[in-house]
């Protein structure tokens, strides 16, 4: 039996990332070939392949657990009541990030160019909701929390769940590294990489610390994203510093590496 359950459990998440992969590079390098003949199916290709492994919770938690499964996960993954601490935390965090690391790099004699936020804060606002939608938050986060992060603690340490899972969140960006004009595509990958990993150990601390729920990722993910367009030299353009984001991801590393030491109960999908 326990044999069964180990296969069943590593068969459920190698399908999981071979659906979300397969939809996500499919998408993106369908987007690149047509981009020049049909620049709108481009873009709405390109916005579609963010969506792969939310897409591909729901398949595999639909197929495995049916109506009631599917419906169970979305109830734990839609959990309201996890405090407004949270969320304010998880919302100016990456604030706090950035701005200490945009000070560091002045600090440093570097220059930063004005916040395209300065006089559209509308425009800011708006920025914040898109990123939720389309921007990577909501197409993602049910796959990579709600489903691969409880599925991988119910085998291994959260810390180790958290590395592996962002091991694997980090090489579903690869083919935005070869990707015209993406934010990825002015930064080397192993930075990125650092980030992903540190990230990842921040994200499953606050799922297991809030119970499982994916809104409180929702938001940060979203926070990060959005913060970036808002502070000056997160988001690399050609010839700009790679020090800002550099500074950013040190601190990230460092909140990650305190984080680790905690030793909280994670959440976990026993059923996979």
């Amino acid at each position: 039996m326990e044999n069964r359950n180990k296969s069943s459990f590593h068969t459920h998440l190698l399908v999981f990332f071979s659906l979300a992969f397969a939809w996500s590079w499919g998408c993106w390098l369908l987007s690149s070939a047509v981009k020049t003949q049909l620049p709108s199916v481009a873009g709405m290709l390109f916005l579609a392949g963010g969506f792969g492994p939310s897409l591909a919770a729901i398949a595999v938690v639909r197929y495995v657990g049916g109506r009631d499964g599917l419906r169970d996960w979305l109830v734990r993954c839609l959990q309201w009541r996890v405090g407004w601490r949270w969320l304010a935390l998880v919302f100016f965090l990456p604030l706090a990030v950035m701005v200490l690391a945009a000070a560091a790099h002045i600090a440093l004699g570097g220059t930063m160019v004005p916040s395209p936020a300065i006089g559209h804060v509308l425009l800011a606002v708006v920025n914040f909701v898109l990123v939720l939608l389309i921007g990577g938050p909501l197409g993602e986060e049910f796959g990579w929390r709600g489903y691969a992060l409880p599925a991988l603690q119910a085998r291994y340490d959260w810390r180790v769940a958290s590395l592996i899972l962002g091991a694997v969140w980090g090489v579903w960006h690869l083919p935005l590294f070869y990707i015209a004009d993406t934010a990825q595509s002015y930064i080397p990958f192993s930075l990125f990489m650092a980030s992903t990993l540190a990230l990842s150990i921040l994200f499953a601390w606050l799922f297991n610390r809030t119970g499982g729920s994916v809104l409180p990722v929702l938001v940060l993910h979203t926070a990060v994203n959005a913060w970036s367009w808002v502070i000056p030299g997160m988001i690399m353009r050609e010839g700009s510093s790679l020090r800002p984001y550099g500074l950013a991801v040190g601190l990230l590393v460092l909140i990650a590496l305190g984080l680790l030491r905690d030793a909280e109960t994670p959440i976990t999908m026993r059923k996979t």
